[in-house]
């Protein structure tokens, strides 16, 4: 038999170790300054204008004044005359009615007698209402300053920090050759 060398290999192994890196990041808040300035209302209002008209009470209660009195008084002529001209019509049927018996001429005679003279409204007439009043109220006056917000904002970078990760390599297993020689037997 021919002898043999025995060669035994081992392979190298390479570890490797690593760790990420890692990042902190801290971001501070922004700062505000706020100013606010109100807004300003101003409303003036003057008292508006009253008026009372008090004139029919006064012609109701004394007469008014003299003129608005003769307006009065004249502007009822009419209706007497009318009512004169109308009874006087009357009259003149009852005393030509010949159908009657009567002699209407003393009846006629003592009833103008007791009548009078005519009714006139002297005085304006009495009522709840103679009092107008009228109210003009004025304009107001409003004045509005506006007011108003002002905002500063202080915004602060974010601040970053890097720690680095790191990479090991190393030899785990370092790679060998054994080569055994073949036993020789010298003595045979």
């Amino acid at each position: 038999m021919v002898p043999f060398l025995s060669i035994q290999s081992q392979r190298g192994l390479i570890g490797i170790e690593s760790q990420l890196g890692q990042y902190q990041i801290r971001r501070p808040k922004p700062e505000l300054a706020v100013q606010s300035t109100p807004t300003v209302i101003t409303a003036t209002n003057r008292p508006g204008d009253l008026r009372i008209d008090q004139s029919l009470t006064n012609d109701a209660l004394t007469g008014g004044k003299a003129e608005a009195f003769w307006n009065r008084i004249y502007s009822q002529y009419k209706q007497v005359a009318q009512q004169n001209i109308q009874h006087i019509v009357e009259k003149g049927n009852r005393m030509g009615d010949l159908t009657n018996n009567d002699n209407p001429i003393p009846e006629l005679a003592l009833s103008d007698f007791i009548e009078g003279a005519p009714d006139l409204q002297v005085f304006g007439f009495a009522s709840l209402a103679n009092v107008e009043f009228q109210y003009t109220p004025n304009d107001i006056n409003l004045q509005v300053d506006v007011g108003r917000v002002d905002i500063q904002a202080q915004v602060h970078r974010p601040e970053i920090q890097y720690e680095r990760g790191n990479v090991n390599v190393y030899m785990q297993q370092y790679p060998k050759v054994t080569i055994t020689p073949p036993e020789i037997n010298i003595i045979a």
